[in-house]
């Protein structure tokens, strides 16, 4: 199973991250495999991972939750196309090349966001997920958050098998 994380940039940049292991943690601590430097996510957030030729994610106790297709999840399977939301961090699951046409996450917001396209509408509230709040929190971080963006990308090329 080939599982690709794709996240869209504020500009509209696109950005894949390739699923290398058969179980993955998302977090702040530098031993996760995908490391996010900001304060809304916890130090061990979430984990992905793999189990009988299916995708699922765990959340491991976070503080802000983890979730899926804008619902709070403890374990979900993830499937193509679903969206996996880590702190300010959106993700699209592309599986096996499914979906191949993904659009930037602006196009899944909810109408109730009231057209922001910074806000992701879930089951408990609206989420602001602007570049702003980015800044913001990761001027508390240390020199070494520029930004989750290169984090992720230093991270993914950091971790071949």
């Amino acid at each position: 199973m080939n599982v690709k994380l794709v996240m869209f940039k504020q500009d509209g940049q696109r950005r894949d991250f390739e699923l290398k292991k058969e179980t993955a943690t998302f977090g702040r601590n530098t031993d996760c495999d995908f490391q996010i430097p900001l304060e809304m996510v916890s130090r061990r957030h979430s984990q992905l991972f793999t189990k009988g030729g299916k995708l699922f994610v765990r959340d491991l106790g976070s503080s802000n939750g983890t979730f899926v297709n804008n619902k709070r999840v403890q374990e979900s399977e993830l499937n193509p196309g679903d969206t996996l939301v880590i702190g300010p961090v959106i993700f699209t699951i592309v599986i096996d090349g499914t979906p191949q046409d993904i659009k930037p996450v602006r196009t899944i917001i909810e109408a109730g966001a009231e057209a922001s396209p910074e806000l992701v509408t879930t089951d408990e509230g609206t989420v602001d997920v602007s570049e702003e709040e980015v800044e913001e929190v990761e001027e508390d971080e240390s020199p070494a958050a520029d930004n989750p963006l290169s984090a992720l990308e230093a991270l993914s090329k950091k971790k071949k098998p």
